[in-house]
């Protein structure tokens, strides 16, 4: 009898990532069969913008502006939630105005939060330092070159990225090419942003810009699940996933008017995290 509960216990343990916590609550109106719903987050977030998978510690980090997208109110706040879903610490991080694009480098999270750049330490949950940027507009996502630690954040209302090296958090890059810039990659020692209709790659030395994908519409989230291939998302509430410049609808809730914003992934697991915005839920959908 011992034995077959510590069998049970262990076929428990090694479930695969495909089983769902759950049943969804609000059913895309289009799923892709490439996709596989896996869990949701209950519904107590508050305007979810961005979602963060953090390896290292084994949790997923949720952006929540709680009021206006611009507004500067520091009602806006981080959660902490497990692999499951599972809401750990619900304000976890508090005293941002709305923040959005999460990145990490060692034991620090940087947020974009409107015109400034916040710094989070993750071991004490708080923040430890804020870098301005006065002339910024709409701050929004977040990437970092992981050998140098350099961070890169778009200003998608300004068509602009800032950088922040060596202390020094200033403009960085100014193109009619960057028209609504928001999701930021950076992969292969090049920077990639997604724009209004395309995915630019950008040479980080002379800030040469080359366009990788044409066509995709408009871009909140940006990631890389493999050399070629990247999975979008737009605000309205559609998702992408695009194979050597083939772009393929994979999801849309935007009849129901359910967003898609600034999404994490979980790469092991192929599982793509989705902020559902207004909807204040993170939904897990596995890519098959």
């Amino acid at each position: 009898m011992i034995k077959t509960i510590q069998w049970i216990s262990l076929a428990l343990f090694i479930l695969p990532a495909t089983v769902a916590f759950g049943q969804q609550t609000d059913v895309p109106a289009f799923l892709s069969s490439d996709l596989e719903f896996v869990w949701e987050s209950d519904n107590t977030l508050e305007i979810p913008e961005s979602v963060f998978f953090d390896a290292e510690h084994a949790c997923i980090y949720v952006s929540n502006i709680k009021g206006a997208p611009d507004g500067q109110d520091e009602n806006g706040y981080l959660s902490k939630l497990n692999l499951k879903g599972e809401i750990i610490t619900h304000k976890w991080v508090t005293g941002l105005h709305a923040p959005k694009g999460m990145a990490k480098y060692g034991n620090y999270l940087f947020v974009s939060d409107i015109n400034r750049l916040a710094v989070i330490d993750i071991t004490k949950g708080e923040i430890v330092k804020k870098y301005s940027a006065p002339e910024a507009i709409f701050l929004n996502d977040v990437s970092i070159n992981p050998k140098t630690g350099t961070i890169y954040v778009s200003d998608s209302h300004d068509n602009k990225i800032y950088r922040l090296k060596n202390g020094h958090f200033t403009l960085w890059l100014s193109h009619e090419k960057l028209a609504r810039v928001n999701g930021l990659c950076y992969k292969n020692d090049r920077l990639y942003a997604g724009v209004a209709n395309a995915i630019l790659s950008i040479d980080p030395g002379s800030q040469a810009i080359h366009t990788e994908v044409e066509n995709t519409k408009p871009i909140d989230g940006l990631l890389n699940a493999g050399e070629n291939t990247w999975i979008t998302s737009d605000w309205a509430g559609n998702i992408q996933i695009i194979d050597s410049g083939k772009i393929k609808k994979v999801l849309s809730s935007a009849e129901q008017q359910i967003n898609a914003a600034d999404l994490g992934y979980m790469p092991e697991e192929k599982i793509i995290l989705v902020p559902t915005f207004r909807n204040n839920r993170v939904v897990a959908y596995q890519v098959k």
